[in-house]
């Protein structure tokens, strides 16, 4: 390429000054807590896997990296979410499960526990719920 259309090339092509932030939400943290530690997980899904019956004791925000799942927080209805989509599992609410919704590719989260001075267990497994008509 001659040197002034690599100069005019270089000049349509440049990147902004800084990269773009584009905002994802603003999650309310119920009841306000004091934080002084982030603990962050990579929690990786096969396909169709579900994580079960659980509870955080902090506040949880996770964010969708790779693929879809569906979403059952607390009472709230069932939700997808999808690569990008953020997540919050406020301290205390059930979350019943988070299931890759796929049954071919892998799916993944990068969660974010907000933890403070005398969190120390932040995660709970729960039983799953019982069958109403099991004996």
């Amino acid at each position: 390429m001659p040197p002034l259309l690599s100069a005019l090339f270089l000049l349509t092509t440049a990147a902004p000054p800084i990269p773009q932030r584009i905002p994802l939400g603003t999650l309310p943290i119920i009841p306000g807590k004091p934080v002084d530690r982030v603990e962050t997980n990579r929690v990786a899904f096969a396909p169709g896997q579900e994580m079960p019956r659980h509870k955080h004791n902090v506040p949880v925000v996770c964010f969708v990296t790779k693929g879809s799942f569906a979403v059952s927080i607390g009472d709230a209805p069932v939700r997808s979410v999808h690569a990008g989509d953020v997540t919050l599992e406020p301290a205390g609410a059930i979350v019943n499960y988070f299931r890759n919704a796929s049954s071919k590719a892998p799916g993944e989260l990068l969660c974010a526990a907000l933890a403070g001075k005398d969190d120390r267990e932040l995660n709970v497994m729960l039983a799953p719920p019982r069958n109403p008509i099991a004996p």
